[in-house]
């Protein structure tokens, strides 16, 4: 939220926030290329390829995303009718009893209403305190960083037609794990001359 929400609109009538994601399909969404760096990296050499994303820009992203270490920050979802899923509530019930977030429903339209995450300014003290204290948490930066190379991060609908895309998640089966696809990303990247091949 800190590093891919949006700005928050002047008339926001929530003064203390500073960012916002708008709908839980998005949220998801950019969970899912959080969580599958295999993934991530495949969507930024299609970037390369098309001249989208300069080589200087996406070989660093890429070689730390099929390192050795990077199974390490692979965390599965589930397939669902509408792509990567896995229920959220209690993660973001934890930021918001302690103040870092608020929830409000977008539009009213019924069961399929949207739904907005707002960083509040608590929230980015936090961030930033995590930043300084946690290096751990710079890897996960990186990745959002990368994200918002793709202009398909900024919907969630685009993100979610991206994300089938991929033949491995438009085709698991709904209920199973979306499957990892290291091994095939990872050819792509050495025939790209991205990294150099195994040993």
């Amino acid at each position: 939220m800190d590093v891919l929400g949006l700005p928050v609109e002047p008339d926001c009538d929530l003064p203390e926030a500073v960012r916002v994601v708008r709908s839980l399909t998005r949220l998801e969404k950019l969970d899912f290329w959080l969580r599958n760096p295999d993934y991530l990296a495949d969507e930024l050499m299609i970037e390369l390829e098309a001249a989208r994303l300069p080589l200087a820009t996406v070989q660093p992203h890429v070689e730390r995303m099929l390192a050795a270490s990077a199974h390490g920050h692979h965390y599965p979802m589930i397939r669902y009718k509408f792509g990567a899923y896995e229920v959220v509530d209690n993660a973001l019930a934890k930021l918001k009893a302690f103040g870092l977030i608020v929830h409000r429903r977008g539009a009213d339209s019924g069961d399929r209403a949207r739904h907005d995450y707002y960083l509040l300014r608590r929230g980015a003290d936090v961030a930033n305190d995590m930043r300084a204290s946690v290096p751990e948490l710079q890897w996960y930066e990186q990745q959002a960083d990368a994200i918002g190379f793709l202009s398909e991060a900024m919907q969630g609908s685009a993100a979610r037609r991206r994300q089938y895309e991929q033949p491995e998640y438009r085709d698991a089966v709904l209920g199973s794990e979306i499957p990892p696809v290291f091994g095939r990303v990872r050819d792509r990247a050495v025939s790209l001359g991205l990294i150099e091949e195994a040993a």
